[in-house]
């Protein structure tokens, strides 16, 4: 009481220490800023060759352009995002150097003129996949008579501009590469041999796994052997890190399945009252059908009583894909399998043209015109206008759903109906309905209750993780515990600092979390995550699906490879397991050349190689081996000895059943030579920007801030 007293009397020094602790606690946080992004300063997103990429313009183009992007979709978009970026930044450098520029004509033309930029086609275009003229000219007279002063869409449009000019310089630095390709004679003789040439023979392989792991040891000469012979082979652009991780599946009991079907009984009781079963359905979370199921479409536990219980009975509850489901049978009729129909179709569901639809239909029940005039004369679909309005035959579900239901369900031959859809309004006959097998579609409204695990249950499966994590003192502790456990242990691919996405476990924050863990400063090699992982449901579900464990397993660093670091690739230890193995391989084979001989000793097969041809790499039953075919066109002659080959999933011992014929190039060459040209072109189109990319110099710090 006293020391209360005390306090009350001089509550000023509370308040002090209060205040001190909290402005302590900030300056804290300031210090750890200041040493987090000793790299870059806070608006600095990345650099390329010495540009800066600003943060806050990377949030106004992500907002500005991907405003409508899904939640889920958000660490794709900032992955494009960056891209465009990095694109934009290399290419006005390099284009102000070789004087490239996209002028303002060529800017105007590639937005509304008859040149469209693909930016352009890809945001303005309508349902049928043409651009929307209507819709850009609007945008074209508003910027030009000064009506667009609307500021987001300025700034959109200064944007999207921006792009147009990026992707057009791509386009005219990609024409400047590959104009300048030229195939000499030589590369135009390969390439007639390339093509000409064939070689059968005979193979027997042996894979690698006739060999066990026991039987190879690797070592650190192994490895530096290895990088001796392939020195760039690895060579690491960017820091990756391998994270082990346990995970704790979380599957609900069978207590969580009965509270599942009881609330479902509810939905059925509240379901039979109902004075309007859509609008009960729709409330309570449901779908009701807009089509006809046929017993394929139907799930399985209740396919047989959906097809045969009176209309108004209510089936159910059946479980269905990790549901409890109850429905309501609400029509059934035979569907056909396949319509003809014809339309006329003004585009937009404008009030006027319904009425011009309505107008249509009066002069067609009159009589006083034909159907396909009046398609050829207003029907605004251009594949069938021509046809009369014809569409031809056509089965259930390839028409949007409005027009589907109108021609499989509701429609008799040679009356017209009139339907709107996304593309507008149309005027429907159907000429025609075939009944191959004569099956009963349902009509259904659904009900599901998911068989979800309760809170318990998760809490359950967490502290199971919490007990091996408190035991776990390192990634080694975490394996043994694992394995004594019954886990499944399991090895991340090598992660980026910037990535979002675990193999086993996809994409998402809680992906990004993890990645996040390894790449802290303050994370070393074998160290374990002090914190339990939670991954939601991927299917929507408000639950816990997974608990993880995390481990960092191994760390490369940027730049040329090591033996420490090849030591951590698994592709790479593969690599030099199947070295050693093919030796052994080879060993046992010897000088042995009988081919049916190897194969019975080893079980395996001979295999017949038919037709290869230098330039390909991949053989039926043997998989890609350029190895393999090197060897074989090196050879060239049958009789001559080709030593065993060692390729990418065994060694082979190879017999030629024939010369390969040595072909005389043709005096002119010209197809030949434009074939080489092509195909480097082709090639260089696709990869000279990444190529480039991935050596210039860029500093990117996403990964201090998303």
């Amino acid at each position: 009481m006293a020391l209360i007293g005390t306090i009350r009397k001089n509550g000023w020094i509370l308040i002090v220490l209060m205040v001190l602790a909290l402005g302590g606690f900030i300056l804290m946080d300031i210090i750890t800023n200041a040493q987090r992004y000793s790299s870059a300063d806070l608006n600095t997103i990345g650099k390329v060759k010495g540009e800066t990429i600003k943060r806050s313009e990377f949030e106004t183009y992500e907002k500005l352009i991907y405003s409508n992007a899904k939640p889920g979709m958000i660490y794709q978009v900032r992955e494009q995002v960056w891209n465009y970026f990095v694109q934009r930044t290399l290419l006005e450098k390099e284009a102000e150097k070789i004087g490239l520029a996209v002028g303002k004509e060529e800017l105007m033309d590639l937005q509304f003129g008859q040149n469209l930029s693909p930016v352009i086609v890809q945001r303005f275009s309508g349902p049928d996949g043409q651009p929307n003229r209507e819709q850009l000219n609007n945008i074209k007279n508003a910027i030009e008579s000064g009506n667009f002063t609307d500021p987001m869409n300025r700034a959109y449009w200064a944007t999207q501009e921006k792009e147009i000019i990026t992707e057009r310089l791509q386009e005219k630095m990609s024409a400047l590469i590959t104009k300048s390709i030229y195939a000499p004679t030589w590369q135009a003789e390969m390439a007639f041999r390339e093509s000409n040439q064939r070689a059968n023979f005979l193979f027997v392989r042996l894979p690698y796994d006739k060999v066990a792991d026991s039987e190879v040891t690797l070592t650190d000469k192994d490895y530096a052997d290895y990088l001796k012979e392939n020195p760039n082979l690895y060579y690491q652009f960017d820091e990756t890190r391998v994270v082990e991780y346990v995970e704790f599946n979380v599957y609900p009991t069978a207590a969580d399945s009965a509270r599942a079907r009881e609330n479902a009984w509810k939905l059925w009781e509240g379901l039979r009252t109902a004075t309007n079963d859509s609008i009960y359905t729709v409330t309570n979370r449901g779908t009701v059908d807009n089509r006809y199921r046929k017993k394929d479409d139907l799930p399985a536990a209740a396919a047989d009583s959906l097809l045969t219980a009176p209309v108004g009975t209510i089936v159910g509850p059946f479980q269905d894909q990790g549901n409890w489901v109850i429905a309501k049978i609400l029509g059934r009729k035979v569907v056909p399998d396949s319509v003809q129909a014809r339309h006329i179709l003004l585009r937009n569901a404008t009030a006027e043209n319904e009425k011009k639809i309505d107008s249509l239909m009066a002069l067609l029940t009159s009589k006083k015109a034909r159907f396909d005039s009046l398609a050829i004369a207003n029907s605004q679909d251009p594949g069938s206008a021509s046809k009369g309005g014809d569409l031809g035959w056509f089965a259930e579900g390839v028409m949007v759903p409005e027009f589907n239901a109108v021609c499989f369900y509701d429609s008799e031959i040679g009356k017209y109906y009139k339907v709107s859809t996304q593309f507008g309004w149309h005027l429907v006959e159907v000429t025609g309905k075939k009944f191959l097998n004569n099956q009963a579609g349902v009509r259904l409204a659904l009900l599901k209750e998911p068989i979800e695990p309760s809170k318990e249950t998760q809490q359950r499966i967490k502290d199971k993780a919490l007990e091996i994590l408190q035991k776990a003192k390192n990634r080694v502790q975490l394996v043994e515990l694992a394995n004594k456990e019954g886990y499944v242990l399991m090895t991340s691919q090598p992660l980026k600092a910037t990535d979002y996405a675990l193999t086993v476990f996809g994409q998402g924050e809680e992906a990004r979390e993890i990645v996040r863990w390894a790449f802290d400063p303050k994370t070393k090699i074998d160290a374990v995550a002090q914190e339990v992982f939670s991954f939601r449901a991927p299917e929507g579900g408000y639950y816990d699906s997974k608990y993880v464990l995390a481990a960092l397993k191994s760390i490369t660093p940027a730049g040329k490879p090591t033996v420490a670091t090849l030591k951590g690739n698994t592709r790479a230890e593969l690599e030099i397991r199947n070295r050693k193995k093919a030796e052994i391989l080879k060993q046992k084979i010897g000088s042995k050349t009988d081919l049916n001989a190897l194969a019975a000793e080893w079980g395996v097969t001979v295999d017949t190689a038919q037709s290869v041809t230098m330039s390909q790499s991949f053989i039926p039953s043997a998989g890609n081996e350029p190895r393999l075919i090197g060897a074989v066109f090196h050879a060239g002659k049958k009789g001559v000895s080709i030593k065993p080959i060692a390729g990418n999933s065994g060694v082979f011992v190879v017999q030629l059943l024939e010369d390969i014929p040595q072909l005389t190039p043709p005096a002119d060459l010209t197809l030949f030579r434009r074939q080489a040209v092509s195909t480097a072109s082709t090639n260089l189109r696709m990869s000279w920007f990444n190529l480039w990319r991935k050596y210039c110099e860029i500093d990117d710090y996403r990964s201090r801030f998303l």
